[in-house]
């Protein structure tokens, strides 16, 4: 009886695999072939309609101590670690003290440029006292901005 049930389980895992039709079969070649294409030619994601990123938390004109936690927020677009390539998704970069980027091109990681390529929300930074900048910028699968680009609007803070 065990058994029978066993190879029930099997059998039924199985089937929706062999169902597949071509038309799911070609989806997902259009989607690989994208892919290739677009990291080959170094084409940037489009970004999903009305997507828009913010910074949560600090906000704005904020007095705060370091370690600074920075939140972020994403609406009409969802989060998905670097290297998983999802169509309207992506990850937060934090863009520290106005660095220069170049929107075109996948985002180079430094002190300015923070990646969150795991997928998170939320960031733990170290920054001097003083007065920074912090912008969170959408990055695709390979660290390369949307077009158009989902950033938020810059923020000043000051570090005690």
């Amino acid at each position: 009886m065990k058994r029978t049930l066993l190879a029930l389980a099997v059998l039924a895992t199985a089937v929706p695999a062999a169902a597949m039709d071509m038309e799911y079969l070609k989806g997902m070649a259009k989607q690989q072939a994208t892919q290739q294409v677009e990291s080959k030619l170094g084409l940037a994601q489009a970004a999903p309609a009305n997507a828009k990123a913010t910074i949560i938390s600090p906000k704005n004109g904020d007095t705060v101590k370091s370690p600074v936690t920075v939140v972020f927020g994403l609406s009409n677009m969802g989060v998905a670690p670097a290297g998983v390539n999802q169509p309207n998704t992506g990850h937060f970069h934090l863009l520290i003290d106005e660095p220069q980027v170049n929107l075109a091109q996948s985002l180079p990681a430094s002190a300015q440029v923070i990646h969150y390529g795991a997928g998170q929300i939320e960031a733990v930074v170290d920054l001097k006292p003083g007065k920074h900048t912090l912008q969170a910028l959408m990055a695709d699968w390979k660290h390369q901005p949307h077009t158009p680009a989902v950033m938020s609007e810059k923020i000043t803070i000051t570090v005690k």
